[in-house]
């Protein structure tokens, strides 16, 4: 019995290893929220629902939300109330939603709520 010996090119070697091997990619998530008031007087209560967040691939492991307060961020992935106050000076606060997705991909969404003074 001989044995054969087989010369590849460069080409031909990497289309027999891309042949072997699956490839997947992660698609990022997409993060989304509304917002029931974008501004309005101290004590402002902002409802805010991240339900239009989702992930095309997989899904949403968790949500992270900074308010841009000195308030404790928030992990909720369901609608929910945030109030902000001021004391004598108007402020615009950002608000910050990042998803991360089942693999580990991050998508943020931000949106801005001015809070006023009692006149």
């Amino acid at each position: 019995m001989r044995n054969r010996v087989v010369l590849l090119s460069g080409v031909s070697l990497a289309l027999l290893a891309l042949a072997s091997c699956v490839y997947v990619f992660n698609v990022s998530p997409i993060a989304s929220f509304t917002m029931t008031s974008a501004s309005g007087v101290t004590p402002l209560t902002v409802g805010l629902d991240p339900s239009a967040s989702h992930d095309p691939d997989g899904t949403i492991a968790s949500y992270l939300w900074d308010f841009g307060d000195s308030q404790s961020p928030s992990t909720s992935a369901i609608p929910f109330t945030r109030t902000f106050t001021v004391q004598s000076d108007s402020e615009t606060f950002t608000i910050v939603l990042t998803v991360i997705d089942n693999q580990g991909a991050t998508d943020t969404a931000v949106q801005y709520v001015t809070v006023n003074p009692i006149p």
